[in-house]
């Protein structure tokens, strides 16, 4: 074919990759809820939605800027051989990036993103672009090289990109944080004062141990005002600073320690 053919090949390999970016069958999105019930939720996404930003929606503009390049070229305008070269290399990259399963297990849920059905067609639309600037253009030893090294950089910093991102976005699960909170009176119950140093409770003068915390599951142990009990609760934030704690086991003085976990709500002091 002639060179003005496999520069068509590009550009209309890089627009269909663009086109079927708004499509949801990039991404695989798979997310297993546990603790109270077990859930199982499963999304397909687009290259535009939630977690497959920003790395496979960079591949949908890296393949419209390659296709927008190889049409600068073919309507003869002064444009650098070598940019359709490093956009389509750049696009293969992030593609293959994209397809890198990822995983993130916190203590209440698991989330798995993999490859969905468009993300090997979007591939092979890349490697067609790629094929037709190189056929195209034919570029020298060096560019190939550059391209190349570009890819791999794309392929490695785009999978722990992703990596990072979601362990970042989905957290610990933990709603508590150093410093003290203050229970309003409730009932008969006076207001009370808890705690936390990182590694110890103290609810007022009557309950003082260790602290341990898992996600939003902590645990109270080593308390001399029962010091064979050990509890566990689930701390819920409420209003962004906040806890509100559900109990899980606490056979401490037959549940008083429960009791005035449970009362209310604790408010984080300033």
């Amino acid at each position: 074919m002639t060179r003005d053919r496999w520069l068509w090949v590009t550009v209309a390999a890089g627009l269909a990759v663009f086109a079927l970016s708004f499509v949801n069958g990039w991404i695989f999105h798979d997310r297993e809820l546990r603790g109270e019930g077990y859930r199982q939720v499963q999304v397909y996404l687009s290259a535009w939605r939630g977690v497959a930003m920003p790395v496979t929606s960079l591949a949908a503009v890296g393949s419209l800027v390659t296709a927008a390049t190889a049409g600068l070229l073919l309507a003869r305008r002064s444009v650098p051989s070598w940019l359709p070269v490093v956009g389509a290399a750049l696009v293969i990259g992030l593609i293959l990036a994209s397809a890198w399963p990822v995983t993130k297990d916190g203590h209440a849920s698991t989330v798995r993103l993999s490859a969905w059905w468009l993300l090997p067609v979007g591939l092979a639309l890349a490697v067609g672009m790629l094929g037709g600037v190189l056929r195209a253009l034919r570029p020298s030893r060096r560019v190939l090289v550059a391209a190349a090294a570009l890819g791999a950089i794309a392929l490695v910093g785009g999978s722990g990109g992703r990596w990072i991102g979601l362990q970042w976005a989905e957290g610990t699960g933990r709603h508590w944080e150093v410093g003290s909170y203050t229970r309003p009176a409730v009932g008969d119950r006076p207001e009370l004062t808890l705690t936390l140093s990182g590694d110890r409770f103290a609810i007022g003068d009557r309950f003082a141990g260790d602290f341990e915390s898992s996600g939003w599951t902590v645990s109270l142990d080593n308390d001399p005002a029962c010091p064979d009990a050990r509890g566990t609760y689930h701390a819920h934030g409420e209003n962004q600073a906040d806890l509100r704690f559900v109990m899980v086991v606490d056979p401490c003085r037959d549940g008083e320690r429960a009791a005035e976990l449970q009362a209310g709500t604790w408010i984080r002091n300033p």
